[in-house]
């Protein structure tokens, strides 16, 4: 029993606050998908990035034809949006 671990015993690596998560998306960026032409172009409405290493990121995307989508916004995935066909158009600061 003593020797389960209690307590961390070494340093935590959490990413510090302001250091930008490696995202694809962000809010306010006008973007289209390139194999879903009829859903016409979009805006993504809303970006999230966790705070923990290895957590999700994803952007939700109201595209033209009245619908939300949520794609995964990780850069450093393999199933990010950027390789799923999301292509950015115009990115513009809010």
């Amino acid at each position: 029993m003593n020797k389960l671990p209690q307590k961390r015993t070494g340093p935590v690596t959490t990413p510090a606050p302001g250091v930008p998560v490696n995202v694809y998306l962000q809010v306010g960026d006008k973007v289209f998908h390139k194999k879903f032409k009829l859903w016409g172009y979009g805006i993504v409405i809303e970006a999230r990035a966790s705070q923990v290493p290895g957590g999700f990121s994803y952007a939700r995307i109201q595209f033209q034809d009245g619908k939300q989508r949520v794609f995964d916004n990780n850069f450093s995935s393999a199933s990010c949006c950027y390789y799923a066909g999301i292509t950015l158009l115009e990115r513009i600061e809010l």
